[in-house]
């Protein structure tokens, strides 16, 4: 199989009345753009992003571009967590780029990563933030199916992010993961099967740790400030869940210091 090519030019603003629009919506095979959901606020909207194949297979390559523009609140988010198959042959690849806009915020906030035993998965995440523009974002990573068993045994997860504050870079990484090849020791992450990282920026850093940092008591979490007004956190869980939950409370926290109101609720159940 050679796989799919999807392509994702997705683009948040204001229409002539204030309102939170769609700008430019472009999709193709891979992905699907369910309708926009007005927010709290005019100037607030929830977009689902989708895969309409139900999974990533082998050969897959996706494309992702979202800016939002001055003025506008996008909260971008997944319905479901995204399942990487099986590969047999080729790996897949998936290349999302986020630009935040001047006096814009964006929320990036997607269900959980699940890669299959025998999976294949590049993952390069490119985020630039121009001054003044705010952001929240998050990845949350699975071991895998672990109600078939299937813990640590995917073939490669690549995974390389990149982000920019104002034109500067104030975080790059990069890691390759063979767990089938080498196990991951015990000081990289114990018992825990799951990892999170989050970032945000455009509040007050110093007050945005004092907030966070307990919130992530008494798991396994750091919270670090980032050159400029950054805060990243990283965490380890034995259980999604509690990654999740701790991500929400953050959320709450982060999102009434970046706008100044309470946070959207992301799904009604």
């Amino acid at each position: 199989m050679s796989g799919m090519t999807g392509t994702l030019r997705l683009v948040l603003g204001l229409d002539g009345a204030g309102r939170c629009a769609f700008r430019e919506n472009y999709s193709t095979q891979l992905h699907r753009v369910l309708h926009l959901v007005p927010g709290a606020v005019p100037e607030e909207g929830v977009v689902y992003v989708l895969n309409p194949t139900g999974g990533v297979l082998q050969g897959d390559v996706l494309e992702a571009d979202i800016r939002v523009e001055a003025g506008a609140h996008a909260i971008v988010t997944t319905p479901s967590a995204t399942k990487i198959h099986r590969m047999d042959g080729r790996q897949a690849v998936s290349r999302t780029r986020l630009r935040v806009a001047s006096g814009s915020i964006l929320e990036y906030v997607p269900e959980p990563v699940i890669p299959f035993a025998g999976s294949r998965y590049i993952e390069d995440v490119s985020i630039d933030v121009d001054a003044g523009g705010k952001l929240l974002a998050w990845e949350i990573l699975a071991p895998g199916r672990q109600a078939r068993g299937e813990v640590f045994d995917y073939d490669h997860l690549g995974l390389r992010l990149r982000l920019a504050e104002d034109g500067v870079v104030v975080l790059r990484e990069r890691a390759d993961l063979r767990p089938r090849e080498e196990a991951f020791g015990a000081l990289s992450m114990g018992d825990a099967t799951h990892y999170g990282v989050l970032m945000a920026l455009g509040g007050d850093p110093e007050r945005l740790v004092e907030a966070i940092r307990p919130l992530t008591e008494p798991f396994s979490a750091g919270v670090t400030r980032l050159p400029g007004t950054g805060v990243v956190v990283k965490m380890l869980a034995g259980q999604g869940r509690d990654i999740e939950a701790v991500f929400g409370r953050i959320r709450e926290r982060a999102v009434a210091e970046l706008a100044g109101r309470p946070a959207t609720r992301l799904r009604t159940t």
